[in-house]
């Protein structure tokens, strides 16, 4: 490997033998070595390969703030990720989740416990990603010693989320993007409103709208239901399960798939939300 840049005594920028950007680590790699240098191999202690010079330089940029334990824990929790996912998790995220866990633990250290307002929608509808975040949690412990509560497992678990729909072609985000449009549509005439779109609940509704469209362009139904909480909302909110069933009948007839019961209680809670503050 040829040396291209030292950003400390323990870390350097590096090509190597097929002419890729790598992070380099090890103990005293860059010591009386300058750009052009042939990287003693004996000192190297991880390489973090990364797809694009852009992207290698943003690494190279974060871990001059960030200890490279940081890296390691981010780059363990992919690794466990890639088990359970499979779309292509880009390298973006290795650098996001490098940030955001450093700066989790930082707020940890100083006291700052923040909460998850999303963690039961983490727990219920994104399975898969919230076990990521709870096996992140472990390996978190185990590096750093810090004991995160299960709303760090939640922003976690959106992290991947999120990497699963940015990752798609743009035709994709448009057919997404419609759905979306499509279901604003039958909420703002069902219940004849205008939505306040400055609003935190307008804003979680279209978040949570984009997950949904993620997943009945993937086919995706298999949450668990929950009868309990279905009946539940059934007769507690009337006029939004009426609105679902709206919902439920342009989902089978323009993708043919069939709304969970999960599903549909998420759907309840939020357009209740969202309309309520909306009516007189």
């Amino acid at each position: 490997m040829i040396l291209k840049r030292t950003l400390n005594n323990n870390v350097v920028l590096a090509k190597n033998e097929n002419h890729q950007e790598v992070v380099v680590f090890g103990n005293g790699i860059a010591f009386n070595r300058k750009p052009g240098d042939i990287i003693d191999e004996s000192k190297i202690s991880k390489v973090f390969t990364l797809q694009s010079q852009n992207l290698s330089l943003k690494m190279a940029n974060l871990l001059k703030e960030v200890p490279v334990v940081y890296a390691e824990i981010a780059e363990e929790i992919i690794k466990y990720a890639r088990t359970k996912i499979k779309t292509p998790i880009g390298d973006y995220l290795f650098l996001a989740l490098t940030d955001h866990i450093y700066y989790a633990v930082s707020r940890y250290k100083d006291g700052l416990d923040i909460h998850n307002v999303l963690l039961w929608e983490a727990r219920k509808l994104y399975k898969t990603e919230f076990e990521i975040g709870l096996k992140a949690l472990e390996i978190i412990k185990a590096k750093v010693g810090v004991e995160f509560s299960e709303d760090e497992a939640g922003f976690i678990a959106f992290h991947f989320a999120n990497a699963q729909m940015e990752g798609e072609e743009v035709n994709r985000t448009v057919k997404i993007t419609q759905f979306v449009q499509d279901i604003l549509g039958i909420i703002k005439y069902h219940f004849g409103i205008e939505f306040d779109e400055d609003s935190w609940n307008y804003g979680r509704l279209v978040t949570h709208l984009k997950f949904f469209a993620q997943r009945i362009l993937s086919g995706d139904t298999g949450h668990q239901d929950d009868d309990y909480l279905y009946e539940q909302v059934q007769h507690k909110y009337k006029k939004a399960f009426e609105c679902i069933k709206k919902i439920e009948k342009y989902v089978a007839n323009g993708y043919g798939v069939s709304l969970s019961k999960a599903e549909m209680v998420y759907l309840v809670l939020h357009i209740n939300r969202v309309t309520s503050r909306n009516e007189g």
